[in-house]
């Protein structure tokens, strides 16, 4: 099983050769007897490695995201089985906050122009 550690203390991920080293990742698991442990701090890599899942490259039941004792794995349509509260959703909480922001000044523009 490659078990990926998603988790503050694990290590990031650069954007760039983003699928590079995921399939790094899945080479240095496929040589260490098909089972192998990383820890990540950023998601990308969990993406990247769904991609490379979706391309044939691994099983998708051979994957194991562990994020704070949730155990999440891929389903045939390479989908999480459950997205815990917490899990990357930095981006969301993110994003959230400029939507509400433009709508904010929107309406507060458009009052100022009535």
């Amino acid at each position: 099983m490659l078990t990926i550690v998603y988790s503050e203390m694990g290590n990031p991920y650069s954007d760039f050769n983003l699928l590079e080293n995921a399939q790094l990742i899945l080479d240095t698991y496929q040589k260490s007897d098909n089972n192998l442990i990383i820890m990540t701090s950023t998601e990308n890599i969990i993406l990247a490695l769904r991609v490379l899942v979706s391309r044939g490259k691994l099983q998708y039941n051979e994957l194991c995201i562990i994020f704070n004792e949730h155990e999440i794995y891929l389903n045939s349509y390479f989908e999480l089985s459950e997205w815990p509260v917490g899990f990357v959703d930095w981006e969301q909480k993110f994003l959230r906050e400029l939507i509400g922001c433009k709508i904010g000044k929107k309406f507060k523009n458009d009052k100022e122009i009535n």
